[in-house]
C-alpha cells in the first residue's frame, strides 16, 4: 500500500509512514493484505457457485439445451467472404480440387462368386472332348466284348490287359504294330502309346497266357506275331452311353462295345464297360485311363 500524503511504498501492516509520520487506517491495511484478497476472491467464487446451483435446481438453467446450441454452432461452417468475386478460380483452388480427386477412395469391384463343382451327367460335352481318347479304344473293346460272351473268359483287368489293349490299337488302327516287326520297336512304342492311354496308372507287361487277352499276341523269335482268331465280315462299334463327372476332372464312361455283321446289322453281341476317367493335359488325348471293369447298375449313378 502507499502512503496517502507522500506516496511513499509501505508494508501492509504499517500502521504509520516512516517517512512523514502520516498514520495509515484500518482499511488501507485490510485491502492491502493478501489473505484478505484471497479470502475475497473466494466468498467470491461461492456466491456465483450458489447462484447457477439454485438457477439450475429450479429449472431457470437448462444444461443439456445449453450444450446442444454450443454444438451447433461448432458444426456450422463459419462464413467465408468471396476473396475472387469475378468468377475465376485460383491456382490454389485448382490445385486442392486436383489433390481432393487424387486421393479420392475408388470404387471397389464386387467381389466375384467363388467356382463351386457339381457332380453330374456331362455326356453332351465330354463325348466330343474324349473323342480321340475313345477312337483310340473302339477297336479292342469291340474285339474283346465276343470273348466275354457267356461268361466264356472271366473278365481280368491288369498291366498285361493294358498292355494288350495299347499293342492291338496300334496293330489294328495305326498299323505301326505288324506281323515281323522286331519286338524292340514293339515295346518302345507300345510303352509310348500305353503312357498316352494310362499315364502312370499301368505299367508294360506283355506276357503270354491261357485266358484272353494274354494270348492276342506271342512273341516268336524276335518279333511279333497276331496271334487271335482272325474275325471276318464284321465291323468294329462302340457307343459312349453316358459319361459322369463324379470329381472335378475325374469321370466314370460307359459304354457298350460291339461288333456287327457287315451283312445283318441285328447280329452280334454287346458288351457294357465302365471306364474311370482323369483328364491329363500331359496325354496325347487329353485324358487318361485309370481302370476299366465290366459295368454294373450303380456306376450309372453319381
Amino acid at each position: 500500500m502507499k502512503c496517502k500524503k507522500c506516496g511513499t511504498e509501505l508494508r501492509s501492516d504499517d500502521e504509520f509512514c516512516y517517512r512523514c509520520g502520516q498514520r495509515t487506517t484500518v482499511l488501507q491495511r485490510l485491502f492491502a493484505s493478501k489473505a484478505v484478497i484471497g479470502s475475497g476472491v473466494a466468498i467470491l467464487v461461492v456466491i456465483i457457485a450458489s447462484i447457477l446451483t439454485w438457477m439450475i435446481m429450479s429449472g431457470r438453467l437448462d444444461i443439456s439445451s445449453l450444450k446442444s446450441k454450443i454444438n451447433n454452432n461448432q458444426n456450422q461452417s463459419p462464413m467465408v467472404a468471396d476473396e475472387n468475386p469475378a468468377g475465376n478460380s485460383s491456382e490454389d483452388e485448382f490445385e486442392d480440387s486436383a489433390a481432393t480427386e487424387e486421393t479420392a477412395t475408388p470404387t471397389q469391384k464386387p467381389t466375384p462368386t467363388p467356382y463351386v463343382f457339381k457332380p453330374g451327367d456331362v455326356t453332351q460335352t465330354a463325348k466330343v472332348e474324349m473323342k480321340n481318347l475313345t477312337k483310340q479304344i473302339k477297336p479292342f473293346l469291340a474285339f474283346s466284348a465276343s470273348f466275354y460272351e457267356n461268361g466264356s473268359h472271366p473278365f481280368k483287368w491288369d498291366n498285361v490287359s493294358a498292355t494288350t489293349m495299347a499293342m492291338y490299337g496300334l496293330y489294328f488302327k495305326d498299323k505301326t504294330i505288324k506281323y515281323g516287326t522286331p519286338m524292340a520297336a514293339v515295346e518302345k512304342k507300345t510303352k509310348k502309346e500305353m503312357k498316352n492311354l494310362f499315364g502312370n496308372n499301368s505299367k508294360y507287361n506283355f506276357t503270354y497266357g491261357g485266358y484272353f487277352p494274354d494270348y492276342v499276341f506271342v512273341k516268336t523269335g524276335d518279333t511279333i506275331v497276331y496271334n487271335a482268331v482272325q474275325i471276318t465280315g464284321k465291323t468294329y462299334q462302340m457307343d459312349v452311353n453316358k459319361i459322369l463327372e463324379y470329381k472335378e476332372g475325374r469321370y466314370r464312361l460307359i459304354v457298350s462295345a460291339y461288333l456287327v455283321s457287315n451283312t445283318d446289322k441285328s447280329k452280334g453281341y454287346a458288351q457294357k464297360y465302365t471306364l474311370f476317367v482323369d483328364k491329363d493335359s500331359s496325354s496325347k488325348y487329353g485324358f487318361i485311363i485309370k481302370k476299366m471293369k465290366l459295368y454294373a447298375k450303380k456306376d450309372a449313378k453319381i
